[in-house]
Protein backbone atom coordinates (compact mmCIF):
# COMPACT_ATOMS: atom_id res chain seq x y z
CA UNK A 1 0.00 0.00 0.00
CA UNK A 2 2.79 2.49 1.20
CA UNK A 3 4.85 1.68 -2.04
CA UNK A 4 2.24 3.07 -4.24
CA UNK A 5 1.60 5.77 -1.95
CA UNK A 6 5.23 7.18 -2.40
CA UNK A 7 4.63 6.84 -6.22
CA UNK A 8 1.49 8.77 -6.09
CA UNK A 9 2.97 11.65 -3.90
CA UNK A 10 6.09 11.87 -6.40
CA UNK A 11 3.33 11.76 -9.25
CA UNK A 12 1.75 14.65 -7.48
CA UNK A 13 4.69 16.49 -7.09
CA UNK A 14 5.64 16.32 -10.48
CA UNK A 15 2.16 17.49 -11.67
CA UNK A 16 2.59 20.31 -9.60
CA UNK A 17 6.28 21.18 -10.26
CA UNK A 18 6.77 21.20 -6.60
CA UNK A 19 10.37 19.47 -5.14
CA UNK A 20 10.65 17.35 -2.61
CA UNK A 21 11.94 20.75 -0.49
CA UNK A 22 9.13 22.93 -1.28
CA UNK A 23 6.84 19.57 -0.16
CA UNK A 24 9.06 19.57 3.06
CA UNK A 25 8.49 23.14 3.91
CA UNK A 26 4.55 23.20 2.95
CA UNK A 27 4.31 20.11 5.79
CA UNK A 28 6.78 21.57 8.35
CA UNK A 29 9.32 18.27 8.34
CA UNK A 30 13.08 18.16 7.94
CA UNK A 31 13.85 17.73 4.64
CA UNK A 32 15.96 14.73 4.98
CA UNK A 33 13.36 12.73 7.11
CA UNK A 34 10.64 13.57 3.94
CA UNK A 35 13.19 11.83 2.01
CA UNK A 36 13.60 8.51 3.85
CA UNK A 37 9.87 8.40 3.53
CA UNK A 38 10.00 8.42 0.29
CA UNK A 39 12.82 6.47 -0.02
CA UNK A 40 10.97 3.82 2.59
CA UNK A 41 13.62 4.24 4.71
CA UNK A 42 11.01 5.82 7.06
CA UNK A 43 7.38 4.79 8.33
CA UNK A 44 4.35 7.55 7.49
CA UNK A 45 2.13 8.35 10.69
CA UNK A 46 -0.80 9.51 10.72
CA UNK A 47 0.46 13.39 11.28
CA UNK A 48 2.32 12.59 7.79
CA UNK A 49 -0.34 11.57 5.95
CA UNK A 50 -2.76 13.79 6.80
CA UNK A 51 -0.69 17.26 5.76
CA UNK A 52 0.05 15.73 2.54
CA UNK A 53 -3.68 14.93 1.72
CA UNK A 54 -3.43 18.23 2.87
CA UNK A 55 -0.97 19.73 0.58
CA UNK A 56 -1.23 17.39 -2.52
CA UNK A 57 -4.90 15.57 -2.28
CA UNK A 58 -3.29 12.38 -1.93
CA UNK A 59 -3.86 9.64 0.84
CA UNK A 60 -2.86 5.89 1.05
CA UNK A 61 -5.24 3.08 -0.59
CA UNK A 62 -7.78 2.37 1.17
CA UNK A 63 -6.79 4.27 4.33
CA UNK A 64 -9.65 4.71 6.97
CA UNK A 65 -11.18 8.53 6.82
CA UNK A 66 -9.99 10.08 10.13
CA UNK A 67 -12.97 9.55 13.22
CA UNK A 68 -13.14 12.98 14.85
CA UNK A 69 -13.23 12.38 18.40
CA UNK A 70 -14.04 14.18 21.12
CA UNK A 71 -13.31 13.32 24.89
CA UNK A 72 -14.40 15.47 27.52
CA UNK A 73 -12.94 15.01 31.64
CA UNK A 74 -15.16 15.93 34.29
CA UNK A 75 -14.61 15.80 38.16
CA UNK A 76 -18.17 16.01 39.26
CA UNK A 77 -21.35 14.62 38.05
CA UNK A 78 -23.39 17.54 37.90
CA UNK A 79 -20.58 19.18 35.99
CA UNK A 80 -21.97 21.58 33.58
CA UNK A 81 -19.56 20.15 30.87
CA UNK A 82 -20.94 16.96 30.52
CA UNK A 83 -22.09 16.16 27.19
CA UNK A 84 -25.48 17.63 26.08
CA UNK A 85 -26.79 17.16 22.45
CA UNK A 86 -25.35 14.53 20.04
CA UNK A 87 -23.06 13.08 22.84
CA UNK A 88 -25.78 11.61 24.87
CA UNK A 89 -25.32 8.69 23.15
CA UNK A 90 -21.98 8.45 25.85
CA UNK A 91 -22.67 7.34 29.29
CA UNK A 92 -20.58 8.93 32.20
CA UNK A 93 -18.96 6.20 34.25
CA UNK A 94 -17.63 7.34 37.53
CA UNK A 95 -14.01 6.70 38.33
CA UNK A 96 -13.49 5.64 41.97
CA UNK A 97 -10.95 4.42 44.65
CA UNK A 98 -10.60 0.28 45.14
CA UNK A 99 -11.79 0.82 48.54
CA UNK A 100 -15.20 2.87 47.40
CA UNK A 101 -15.62 0.43 44.44
CA UNK A 102 -15.94 -2.27 47.06
CA UNK A 103 -18.52 -0.81 48.51
CA UNK A 104 -22.47 -0.13 46.91
CA UNK A 105 -22.37 1.46 43.18
CA UNK A 106 -25.64 2.29 43.63
CA UNK A 107 -25.05 4.76 46.40
CA UNK A 108 -21.50 6.75 45.00
CA UNK A 109 -20.93 10.30 46.06
CA UNK A 110 -20.14 12.63 44.07
CA UNK A 111 -17.46 13.24 46.64
CA UNK A 112 -16.16 9.89 46.39
CA UNK A 113 -15.55 10.59 42.38
CA UNK A 114 -12.35 10.91 41.28
CA UNK A 115 -13.10 11.25 37.87
CA UNK A 116 -15.32 10.17 34.68
CA UNK A 117 -14.92 7.75 31.85
CA UNK A 118 -17.46 8.76 28.92
CA UNK A 119 -18.64 5.46 26.96
CA UNK A 120 -20.67 4.98 24.31
CA UNK A 121 -24.07 3.20 24.88
CA UNK A 122 -23.29 0.60 22.00
CA UNK A 123 -20.02 -0.40 23.65
CA UNK A 124 -22.24 -1.31 27.46
CA UNK A 125 -25.24 -2.50 25.49
CA UNK A 126 -26.90 -0.57 27.91
CA UNK A 127 -29.40 2.77 27.70
CA UNK A 128 -28.19 3.21 31.58
CA UNK A 129 -24.94 3.80 33.24
CA UNK A 130 -26.91 1.86 35.98
CA UNK A 131 -24.73 -0.47 38.13
CA UNK A 132 -21.29 0.38 36.88
CA UNK A 133 -18.24 1.77 38.15
CA UNK A 134 -14.92 2.14 37.16
CA UNK A 135 -11.76 2.06 39.44
CA UNK A 136 -8.50 1.76 39.15
CA UNK A 137 -6.17 -1.50 39.59
CA UNK A 138 -3.05 -1.50 41.87
CA UNK A 139 -0.34 -4.06 41.99
CA UNK A 140 0.25 -6.84 39.02
CA UNK A 141 -1.76 -10.10 40.19
CA UNK A 142 -3.65 -9.97 36.68
CA UNK A 143 -0.14 -9.10 34.42
CA UNK A 144 0.41 -9.12 31.88
CA UNK A 145 -3.49 -9.18 31.04
CA UNK A 146 -4.41 -6.16 33.23
CA UNK A 147 -1.61 -4.04 34.64
CA UNK A 148 -0.94 -2.40 37.45
CA UNK A 149 -2.58 1.39 37.08
CA UNK A 150 -5.28 0.68 34.45
CA UNK A 151 -8.87 1.64 34.83
CA UNK A 152 -11.50 -0.93 34.62
CA UNK A 153 -15.26 -0.73 34.64
CA UNK A 154 -17.35 -3.34 36.33
CA UNK A 155 -20.97 -3.99 35.53
CA UNK A 156 -22.31 -4.41 39.12
CA UNK A 157 -25.61 -6.29 38.26
CA UNK A 158 -23.45 -9.40 36.23
CA UNK A 159 -24.05 -12.14 38.47
CA UNK A 160 -21.63 -15.51 37.68
CA UNK A 161 -23.47 -18.20 37.08
CA UNK A 162 -21.92 -21.93 38.50
CA UNK A 163 -20.26 -22.43 34.82
CA UNK A 164 -18.20 -18.97 34.80
CA UNK A 165 -17.39 -18.07 31.17
CA UNK A 166 -14.40 -18.48 30.06
CA UNK A 167 -11.69 -15.78 30.40
CA UNK A 168 -14.05 -13.68 32.58
CA UNK A 169 -12.65 -11.02 35.09
CA UNK A 170 -14.62 -10.48 37.91
CA UNK A 171 -14.16 -7.17 41.03
CA UNK A 172 -13.79 -9.26 44.05
CA UNK A 173 -14.62 -7.35 47.77
CA UNK A 174 -12.05 -7.97 50.06
CA UNK A 175 -10.34 -6.43 53.33
CA UNK A 176 -8.47 -4.09 50.70
CA UNK A 177 -11.02 -3.04 48.68
CA UNK A 178 -12.16 -4.04 45.41
CA UNK A 179 -9.29 -6.65 43.61
CA UNK A 180 -9.77 -8.38 40.18
CA UNK A 181 -9.35 -12.07 39.45
CA UNK A 182 -10.49 -14.48 37.26
CA UNK A 183 -13.47 -16.82 39.47
CA UNK A 184 -13.65 -20.36 39.61
CA UNK A 185 -17.04 -22.27 41.71
CA UNK A 186 -15.64 -25.60 43.18
CA UNK A 187 -17.54 -27.40 46.35
CA UNK A 188 -18.86 -23.97 47.91
CA UNK A 189 -16.24 -21.86 47.25
CA UNK A 190 -15.23 -19.29 45.04
CA UNK A 191 -11.24 -19.71 43.76
CA UNK A 192 -10.08 -16.13 43.21
CA UNK A 193 -7.50 -16.69 40.70
CA UNK A 194 -4.49 -14.20 39.19
CA UNK A 195 -3.56 -13.85 35.94
CA UNK A 196 0.27 -13.70 37.64
CA UNK A 197 1.60 -17.26 38.51
CA UNK A 198 3.56 -16.04 41.22
CA UNK A 199 0.61 -15.47 43.25
CA UNK A 200 -1.41 -18.21 44.70
CA UNK A 201 -5.02 -19.29 44.49
CA UNK A 202 -7.48 -17.96 47.02
CA UNK A 203 -11.08 -18.51 48.44
CA UNK A 204 -14.40 -16.96 49.73
CA UNK A 205 -17.42 -18.67 50.64
CA UNK A 206 -19.42 -15.39 50.38
CA UNK A 207 -21.55 -14.95 47.26
CA UNK A 208 -22.06 -11.33 47.92
CA UNK A 209 -18.08 -10.83 47.82
CA UNK A 210 -18.45 -10.60 43.86
CA UNK A 211 -18.91 -7.34 43.17
CA UNK A 212 -19.36 -7.32 39.29
CA UNK A 213 -17.95 -8.34 35.73
CA UNK A 214 -14.89 -6.48 34.31
CA UNK A 215 -16.50 -5.44 30.81
CA UNK A 216 -13.96 -2.50 30.02
CA UNK A 217 -10.09 -2.18 30.39
CA UNK A 218 -7.79 1.57 29.80
CA UNK A 219 -4.16 0.92 30.09
CA UNK A 220 -1.47 2.17 28.59
CA UNK A 221 0.61 -0.58 26.24
CA UNK A 222 3.72 -0.10 27.22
Amino acid sequence: MFNRYREKILEALKARGWTRADLARTIKIDYSYLDRLLRGKARFNEDHIEAIAKALGVAPSGAPAPIPVRITYSRKFEDPLLPQKRELDYLPIPIVEPRVAAGNPEVVSSEQVMDIVFIHRRALKRRSAQGYICTVVTGDSMAPVIRDGAIVCIDSRARPEKKVPKDSIWAVRKEEGAVIKHIQFKDDLILLISENPAYEIESTSDPTAIIGRVVGVWQNLA
